[in-house]
Parts: C-alpha cells; structure tokens; sequence
C-alpha cells in the first residue's frame, strides 16, 4: 500500500496519492513507514496548495515522530506550509527554531533553511 502511494506521488497524481496515503496510515497505523507516509501526505498536499493541511500533516511528524530521519526535513516543510499560509512570523519561528531542534540536520536541510528564510524575509 505504501510502495503504490508513492509510485502516485512520484508520478504526479498527487490528489489520487494523497488518497493512497491516508487509506495506507488508516490500514496500518503501526507502520515503520508512519512518519514517512504522515510526510508524504503532507507533500501532497503542498503540491497542490493546500497549506494548512499540510502544516497539520507537517507538524505531525515533527510533534509524534520527532526522532525519525524525516522529522527535520518536516520542520524545514512546516515554515514553507507557514509561509505559503501568510504566517509569516510562525515560518520564520519554524526556521529559526530547526537547527536547535535539529541541530545534526543534514546540510542540505541547512542550507534550504537559509533559502527559505530569505524568501520569507525573515
């Protein structure tokens, strides 16, 4: 279930991935792939523009898997979600506030941080 949600992601349909990827986490909640389906649902939903649904996907791997490889890249998605919401203080909050939570994200995370605090003006 969760390899098909992703082939969709990685195709491009992401309103039929999206689908994918809630029936995946309601199937199997116990997962190992939670966080990784919670993040791709939140991607989903950024492709398409829908920011506070992808803040809310956002913040839950940053907030219940917070210790999984996934969860910095969450954080850096959740001030783009932020941002694109018009919250721009809270983006820039969310920028600043990742390198402390995360202070061994890689330096690609790093860097688009940098990036995204530029296009927010933060």
């Amino acid at each position: 279930d969760y390899e098909a949600a992703r082939t969709l992601f990685e195709q491009g349909s992401h309103a039929e991935a999206e689908g994918a990827f809630r029936e995946f986490l309601r199937a199997h909640p116990r997962d190992r792939r939670v966080a990784d389906a919670t993040f791709y649902l939140g991607e989903s939903y950024l492709m398409r523009t829908r920011f506070r649904e992808a803040a809310e996907q956002y913040l839950t791997v940053t907030t219940n898997y917070s210790k999984t490889g996934r969860a910095p890249e969450a954080m850096l998605k959740l001030g783009i979600a932020l941002r694109g919401l018009g919250a721009k203080s809270e983006a820039c909050g969310t920028f600043n506030q990742l390198p402390v939570k995360y202070p061994n994200a890689s330096a690609a995370i790093r860097a688009a941080v940098e990036r995204e605090k530029v296009r927010a003006q933060c």
